[in-house]
């Protein structure tokens, strides 16, 4: 028996359910804050005059500071308490007295509802604190500023909450002053561990409410998708199940990355063919020793990072190794001056410590920024690879480690902080070194390669999407027009390769030697986004079979897990690389600054750029809202 009129049966009671519940979740509170004051000031700073305005507050009241998310919206609302507050001193001063609570007019209810103020987040400028930690500054974009003092608590908590859905910027002239660069989706805090990647899974209805609370209007609008192709069918059980929804779905056109001319290959650049590419032998103790003077210098230091490079390194030989190849320890040093920086390395790591060890409790509890990453990184660390031996079991001393030099990174580089994701990269570390001042310069090291993947603004992760993008249209173009027609053009399906280097994807000692091929900075920059073309490459009949869409894509992407070989994908990126090199002349612009190759200024490189543009996935004005929703449906 056909089971697709029982199908369209339940998406149709679905959809009813829905039609009641979506209302439920078109406007959500997500935070809120009571004893809030709010007065508007003019553009000099000073509080305008009762009758200068229409829009003043001549009652200075009392309210609730609440976020509310709407749609993709994020607003500030303040809403005052029937409480009133009259000022009866100083109208320049915050002397609260004569508080009364007025009989109930239904006059009144009009007027405080004209008293509510809403600022939409992306009308928002910047945050200021003031001196007082208990108040602080709203500047909008038209110039209007709002005086707001937090009576039951300190601004910072506010700043603290408010990062979870802005993405703030700290000004270089005042550490006071943040300014708000746009909406931030929480999910993507999360460290990948805990998204839900596979939730296509599992029960019909379970996973409908489910995407029915994150993306209610999608999951609606999909739902009747999928009952009218079952109608039009002639309920027959002959429609075709979709994949997930179509991201562009429900964005206005500058809301998204807009793919041009997808459905048309880019003409062949009439490459050469890849040259053959073997990985050779790793680097041994002999090999090292001829590298290493009598004085502890290290010379022919090309040549050494070739023979990295090619194969990597013994593992007798990493703890020594990656200080080099990391920054902790330079080349030219001889065996005292090492040893004197190892020395000053190791008082300056103790120092690190001494700082957030020796915060009180009270301290703390005034420090929200610092508590909160403090309770952040306990938390990663008790979920941080685990099933290693070197990690497992309750009490482990490891780590101890492992939160010791978070913390202290912390402190180190304080304007980042730690984000989730730092601890995939500082473990494989400290198992080598197995001690926390050289795991922690090492990570340093590391950090200042990577950092960028971890910043709020997510610039260097788009870049590297962009990149990615432009580099699979030369190398596959057939795969790239696929992608770029299932929803998938964007690759926001990496993104989790790029954001830890494929911590999550390899084991151990492959990540290991992956990363010490990466470090050595040959034989191009930018060698990791070739790494991703050659596994995609790899799996692109997996990928384009069956007609996937993006749900099917990234169900296979993240399958792939502990199953790709690390050396024939190592062999691929570097063959494509040469190919790349011999056909410089007939790159795009984008690509050859990518790997850094010389950009070619004849008449067919401009062409082929002028072509690339024609089929490329470019983004659009809004970038950082698109980037921010792809991310959301792509990993939720």
């Amino acid at each position: 028996m056909d089971k697709a009129p029982d199908e369209a049966k339940v998406q149709f009671s679905l959809v009813i359910i829905a039609c009641f519940i979506i209302k439920i979740y078109v406007i959500q509170e997500v935070y809120n804050h009571h004893g809030v004051i709010i007065r508007r000031l003019d553009r000099y700073g000073e509080r305008e005059a009762a009758g200068s305005s229409a829009n003043f507050i001549s009652f200075i009241s009392s309210g609730t500071m609440h976020i509310l998310e709407h749609n993709n919206d994020r607003w500030i609302l303040w809403v005052p308490e029937e409480k009133s507050l009259r000022v009866e001193s100083d109208p320049t001063e915050w002397e609260v007295v004569n508080t009364e609570k007025p009989k109930h007019n239904p006059g009144n209810d009009e007027k405080l509802e004209a008293k509510k103020i809403w600022i939409n987040l992306n009308d928002l400028k910047s945050l200021q604190l003031r001196r007082n930690s208990n108040k602080m500054f709203f500047d909008l974009k038209d110039n209007t500023t709002f005086d707001v003092d937090f009576q039951n608590g300190d601004a910072y908590n506010f700043i603290s909450s408010f990062k979870s859905y802005a993405i703030l910027e700290k000004s270089r002239r005042s550490r006071q002053k943040y300014y708000v660069k746009g909406s931030v989706n929480r999910e993507l805090s999360k460290s990948f561990a805990e998204l839900d990647l596979f939730g296509e899974q599992g029960n019909l209805v379970a996973r409908f409410m489910k995407d029915l609370h994150d993306r209610p209007f999608e999951t609606t609008l999909t739902a009747f998708s999928k009952l009218t192709g079952a109608v039009a069918s002639g309920l027959t059980g002959s429609a075709r199940p979709e994949g997930a929804s179509n991201i562009n779905h429900g964005l206005s056109h500058g809301d998204e990355y807009e793919v041009i001319a997808t459905t048309s290959q880019q003409p062949s650049l009439g490459m050469s063919p890849r040259p053959e590419v073997m990985r050779g032998p790793p680097l041994s103790v002999e090999e090292w020793m001829r590298h290493a003077n009598d004085d502890g210098t290290i010379s022919r230091i090309e040549s050494l990072l070739q023979t990295i490079f090619r194969g990597g390194i013994d593992h007798a030989l990493r703890y020594d190794v990656w200080k080099y190849l990391l920054n902790y320890l330079p080349f030219r040093l001889n065996h005292t001056e090492a040893a004197e920086l190892r020395r000053m390395k190791i008082k300056e790591y103790q120092t690190l410590c001494q700082q957030w060890q020796s915060f009180t409790p009270g301290q703390e509890e005034r420090f929200s920024l610092f508590r909160d990453r403090k309770s952040l990184i306990s938390k990663d660390v008790n979920r941080t690879d685990r099933t290693f031996e070197y990690f497992a079991g309750d009490r482990n001393p490891h780590l101890d480690s492992l939160n010791n030099i978070l913390m202290s990174y912390m402190m180190y580089n304080f304007d980042l902080g730690y984000v989730q994701g730092m601890s995939d990269l500082l473990s494989p570390i400290l198992m080598l070194m197995d001690n926390e001042p050289d795991a922690f310069w090492c990570f340093v090291g590391f950090m200042d390669r990577t950092m960028g993947n971890f910043m709020m603004e997510q610039t260097s992760m788009k870049e590297q999407l962009l990149q990615l993008a432009c580099l699979l249209q030369i190398l596959d173009p057939e795969l790239a027009n696929y992608l770029n027609a299932h929803e998938s053009g964007n690759l926001f399906f990496c993104f989790r390769w790029l954001l830890v280097l494929f911590k999550r994807e390899f084991s151990n000692e492959d990540i290991m030697i992956i990363w010490e091929v990466f470090w050595t900075g040959l034989p191009c920059p930018n060698f990791h986004l070739l790494f991703c073309i050659a596994i995609l490459e790899t799996e692109r009949e997996q990928i384009m079979a069956n007609d996937n869409g993006l749900s099917d894509i990234l169900a296979h992407v993240n399958s792939l897990s502990m199953n790709i070989d690390r050396d024939a994908m190592l062999c691929k990126a570097e063959a494509m690389y040469l190919q790349l090199q011999a056909n410089a002349e007939k790159l795009p612009k984008m690509a050859c600054l990518t790997l850094g190759l010389a950009v070619s200024v004849d008449a067919s490189a401009a062409e082929q750029e002028e072509r690339f543009k024609d089929t490329h996935v470019t983004p659009s004005d809004d970038e950082d809202d698109a980037f921010e929703k792809a991310i959301s449906y792509s990993f939720l």
